[in-house]
């Protein structure tokens, strides 16, 4: 049985990482998306920014119907003070659609920084590796960044 299921993202232009968290009554936490998907990549043919965010709309519809007991959504955004560019504002784009289905859907969300999750962009890899909370496959700070938005949750 789990106590809490906190879902973890970070965007970016190209895709989106996310780590699913569970918490169990006896307060032990499991990746539980950990060696399947965490990755969604934005299809190749997928030009136009609006035709990627339903996409993507689509796409996280599915992951709720299929971890339907998901109770609280956390977003890794962006930091304050970095140059806005085309790449920060997709991923700006992608996070607002993230909080729209979240919404939608009637599941708590929030948006944090580096300083809300305890890291930075350079020592978040190494603290989710000693937290034990890594992937084998796709390992990167997006990854790292979403799994330490959901513990920072739990």
């Amino acid at each position: 049985m789990s106590e809490s299921k906190i879902l973890g993202i970070r965007s970016s232009s190209k895709e989106i990482r996310y780590a699913i968290l569970e918490k169990k009554t006896d307060s032990t936490i499991v990746f539980t998306n950990r060696e399947t998907e965490n990755k969604l990549v934005y299809p190749a043919s997928l030009y136009q920014i609006d035709v990627k965010l339903k996409w993507l709309r689509d796409e996280l519809h599915r992951i709720f119907r299929q971890n339907s007991n998901i109770t609280q959504v956390v977003i890794k955004t962006n930091e304050f003070g970095i140059i806005e560019n085309k790449a920060t504002r997709k991923s700006t784009y992608a996070d607002a659609i993230i909080i729209c289905v979240a919404v939608e859907l009637q599941i708590p969300v929030s948006c944090k920084l580096y300083s809300q999750i305890g890291s930075n962009s350079k020592g978040c890899e190494t603290l989710v590796q000693k937290r034990g909370f890594h992937t084998k496959k796709y390992w990167d700070t997006k990854i790292a960044d979403a799994i330490l938005a959901a513990l920072s949750e739990l």
